[in-house]
């Protein structure tokens, strides 16, 4: 419900600050509402996935694996690898939790002093509710409704042995799987691009109010036509910009995990276009 709540509040927020920006005179007071809207916009997609994320989280115990699902991830956890699993007190300390970290939802990395980093994939409330799950390689924080039956379970599969072995570690699928996300090079090249757009998108308005309604616009690619039109057709640089930057980053970010050379090639050649972009509204401006 948190989640819900959060999303739909951002939604709100987004949808009704770009909404203000459009009904703006043109000018440079549009950036704000059209930046700070489209954050709103980029958090609610966030806190929908997060959302969903927690309505999946489920822990899956066989012979082989505890197996601990949360979205589009999935930690496994060999049967054998469990060494103990110590529940909470509710006098303890609220973990401080980075990552996700709402009433009812915790997921992330946090310092417990008796257990050293810990890996929390919690619904708890409160501290009483959790429930370590201790590994040589790694300690998890989880929250199940009954912990005796759960130890049970474990307990039972340990007891019959593994069919096959498994190995501890985390399984991504869906859009957790694309590399994109975990390369900082990719991300520091996306970011670039936004900010060309930026540009791009604050030159024109920062020097449409200031045109009279017709302007000439040069088209070099033409043999050096000047044709006379509305100025409002200066408003297609950014609109195009806009469409570009959408393209090459969807596009980035799906063909980063076929082969990352190629990512990188796209947001390079996008950030050309915006270049390009900035410097065709210069041209025609001046």
């Amino acid at each position: 419900m948190v989640g819900l709540g959060g999303v739909a509040a951002a939604s709100l927020l987004g949808a009704g600050l770009i909404l203000k920006g459009l009904a703006m005179d043109v000018g440079p007071g549009q950036m704000a509402p059209f930046i700070v809207g489209t954050l709103f916009l980029v958090l609610a997609c966030l806190g929908g996935y997060w959302t969903w994320s927690c309505r999946t989280l489920a822990y899956v115990v066989d012979r082989n694996a505890l197996a601990i699902q949360w979205g589009s991830l999935r930690q496994v956890v060999p049967i054998d690898a469990i060494e103990r699993l110590i529940p909470g007190a509710d006098e303890d300390e609220s973990p401080q939790i980075e990552g996700v970290n709402w009433p009812g939802h915790h997921v992330g990395r946090s310092e417990i002093a008796d257990f050293g980093n810990v890996l929390f994939y919690s619904t708890h409330r409160t501290p009483g509710e959790v429930l370590y799950v201790m590994t040589p390689a790694e300690v998890y924080a989880i929250s199940v409704e009954d912990p005796v039956v759960f130890a049970q379970a474990v307990q039972n599969s340990q007891a019959r042995g593994p069919l096959f072995g498994r190995r501890q570690a985390v399984h991504r699928s869906g859009i957790a799987k694309q590399s994109f996300w975990l390369d900082r090079y990719a991300r520091l090249l996306s970011l670039v691009l936004i900010g060309a757009f930026l540009l791009v998108l604050g030159y024109v308005l920062q020097t449409y109010p200031g045109l009279s309604d017709s302007v000439q616009l040069r088209s070099p690619a033409f043999g050096g036509i000047i044709r006379v039109a509305d100025k409002s057709e200066l408003l297609d640089l950014p609109r195009s910009a806009g469409g570009f930057l959408l393209l090459n980053l969807v596009l980035a970010v799906v063909l980063h995990t076929w082969d990352r050379m190629v990512g990188y090639v796209l947001l390079l050649a996008g950030i050309a276009i915006q270049v390009m972009l900035l410097v065709a509204a210069i041209v025609a401006v001046a």
